[in-house]
């Protein structure tokens, strides 16, 4: 659809008068009735009946003129912010994330943008999921990775990741040995979980899939000094993890994943948010390689069923 045919049907909608439009639009009337006749054969729709003292929309024109509104508004928006981004020479984002999207794919995320986008200057702090969010909302953070949901009606996501979950073991674990195992053998285990105050949502999502699945496991809350992965190598339990974890785990543990279950990764922000640098930020990750199509079952949804 010509964008131009466009704005000019809406103010011939708006208006109802040819001559009055022509005169807004800075044209004569016989080519602005041309072009409204050439809209109309293109979409193959009558969009006004005209008479020689009357102009009103048809019901295809009233409802090109409410959508089409929505379509110039929003290409306007696009137009300003490319052109905003454009101009960028410079400038700064001020990044949270969680521990848990440190070890998904946040420092290749980094990494690649830097190199895309050298004078852009990323200040990156790692705190506990409540006060990311917190972050977030008073303006410390433009943008957040997080794992899982945000139920905060203020914050917008973006999905970046989905992570195959699963369970850190002690290598010496019978469980160890397995190329993956279902959620109900963890029965018997003790769970490492971080402090309901310090994971909020996200330790009710857990307990619930426990609750859900019929199991009353052991539980190790960590303290704010405590390590899960260490905890994990010196047998004070089990942890749920995701597989970047391995990468960052004692030698003598083991990560096994829990059969068809992923946890998504996102990035949340504040739409009014009008740092050009953010909308940058958005637009890469957006197109970025990085991004995975869902081959399990989310933890998320499943706790849905």
């Amino acid at each position: 659809m010509d964008l131009s045919k466009l704005r000019s049907f809406i103010v011939v909608a708006e208006e109802l008068n040819f001559r009055k439009s022509a005169e807004i639009l800075g044209m004569s009337q016989p080519p602005l009735t041309r072009l409204i006749s050439s809209f109309e054969e293109e979409l193959s729709t009558k969009l006004f009946e005209r008479s020689t003292r009357h102009v009103k929309l048809t019901g295809a024109g009233v409802h090109l003129l409410k959508e089409g509104r929505e379509i110039i508004a929003k290409a306007e928006k696009i137009e300003k912010e490319v052109r905003s981004i454009g101009k960028l020479k410079a400038g700064g984002l001020s990044i949270g994330f969680s521990t848990t999207t440190f070890m998904a794919s946040l420092p290749q995320i980094i990494n690649e943008f830097q190199d895309r986008f050298p004078r852009i200057k990323l200040q990156l702090q790692q705190e506990t999921r409540n006060r990311i969010i917190k972050g977030l909302k008073s303006a410390q953070f433009d943008i957040c990775f997080l794992e899982g949901e945000v139920s905060d009606p203020r914050l917008e996501k973006h999905p970046v990741h989905d992570e195959v979950l699963g369970v850190l073991l002690p290598k010496k674990h019978p469980l160890a040995k397995r190329e993956e195992i279902e959620f109900k053998e963890l029965k018997d285990e003790t769970i490492i979980l971080h402090p309901k105050k310090d994971s909020g949502s996200f330790y009710d999502t857990i307990s619930s899939l426990f609750k859900q699945s019929g199991i009353k496991p052991k539980v190790y809350i960590k303290n704010e000094r405590e390590s899960c992965p260490i905890l994990v190598a010196t047998g004070k339990g089990v942890s749920l993890t995701i597989l970047g974890a391995q990468n960052f785990a004692p030698i003598d543990t083991k990560f096994v994943p829990i059969r068809q279950l992923y946890l998504p990764v996102s990035v949340f922000y504040i739409s009014e948010n009008q740092n050009p640098s953010l909308k940058t930020f958005l637009s890469f990750v957006s197109e970025s390689s990085f991004i995975k199509n869902k081959h399990a079952e989310c933890l998320m949804d499943v706790m849905r069923l």
